[in-house]
């Protein structure tokens, strides 16, 4: 936008009983159109940024980030401005309802208690509550809106992403048998494997006493009371001497015992199912959500750098406008 700038300067007169002349002088940091950051603005929003989790440690950095928002809030503003776009009286209630509901405040009183401790008013929420709602209004239309998706594309991104996404292990339906013995105790370790491997044979060659039976019997792991069965096992999920007991290959129903530190394991493994992949029709939404997450990042970018280049944007702190010509370059 090619506007002529007129400097603004937003003055308090003093009290009388202050010295005479003297002002109360709002700086201003930024304008954005006919739109102003001033210092308090920015201080209090640098106060709040500071004491969110996980905030740059860098000063700069966290500096630098607040005026981007707020320079970002402002192009949002006056794009609402443009499109006649507002929040509701219903909808601001409804919003801040939340809020009460999500911390848990069930009285007025305990609402107002909780938002002084935060340096804030019900009215100063409701404000915030309106932007809020405004701007995602704004970034709806103009940025979310374009993100539909056809089937057609989101099959082509299923047969790209399945593999790093959607991809299902080879699994099966095990039960157990666990021998126990002292670590470090030979003679008691050669009997366990010799025991298991005689149930092993036992039960290769067609016994009449079911590998639940022996479990329930013999067994000494914890699934003893369940006759060993251990439910559905995918590939990579026990640990590896009992993994590759299992998922071995040729498949087995009665693999080569396992041999731990103190203990001796016998696997009947049925249901196998080979690797594949979650089939589209299960994952179509998901993947939908992952795609437009990351397009609506990219989108979004692109949205705000295009206001930015078509507004009229001045830093007046020259240690700020710094570092916004280091964030632009990157």
């Amino acid at each position: 936008m090619n506007k002529v700038f007129v400097p603004i300067v937003l003055a308090v007169a003093v009290p009388a009983s202050a010295a005479l002349g003297a002002e109360l002088v709002e700086q201003i940091v930024v304008r954005v159109n006919d739109r102003l950051i001033t210092q308090s603005e920015f201080d209090k929003r640098l106060a709040i940024a500071a004491r969110a989790p996980n905030h740059p440690i860098d000063a700069a950095e966290l500096e630098r980030n607040v005026l981007e928002d707020l320079i970002k809030e402002k192009l949002l503003e006056e794009r609402a401005k443009e499109m006649s776009v507002g929040a509701t009286d219903e909808e601001v209630d409804a919003a801040v309802a939340r809020v009460k509901a999500q911390y848990n405040l069930t009285t007025d009183a305990e609402f107002d208690a909780a938002l002084a401790q935060s340096g804030m008013t019900r009215d100063e929420l409701k404000r915030q509550m309106r932007q809020s709602i405004t701007l995602q209004k704004v970034v709806g239309r103009d940025v979310a809106s374009q993100l539909q998706l056809t089937d057609d594309q989101l099959r082509l991104e299923y047969e790209r992403k399945k593999d790093q996404y959607y991809a299902v292990p080879e699994s099966a339906h095990v039960a157990e048998i666990v021998l126990k013995f002292p670590p470090g105790d030979a003679e008691a370790r050669q009997k366990a494997v010799e025991k298991i491997e005689a149930i092993r044979g036992g039960l290769k060659a067609g016994g009449t006493v079911s590998f639940a039976e022996i479990a329930k019997q013999d067994s000494e792991g914890s699934t003893k009371d369940r006759g060993g069965d251990l439910g559905t096992v995918s590939k990579g999920e026990l640990v590896e001497a009992l993994d590759v007991a299992i998922f071995v290959t040729p498949p087995d129903e009665y693999p080569a015992p396992a041999l731990m530190s103190d203990s001796v394991h016998l696997f009947r493994v049925t249901d196998r199912k080979g690797a594949g992949f979650k089939p589209f029709t299960e994952v179509k939404d998901d993947l939908r959500k992952r795609i437009q997450d990351d397009l609506y990042e990219k989108r979004f970018g692109e949205y705000m750098d295009k206001l930015r280049r078509d507004a009229f944007v001045k830093i007046y702190v020259p240690e700020l406008a710094k570092l916004d010509e280091k964030k632009a370059g990157g």
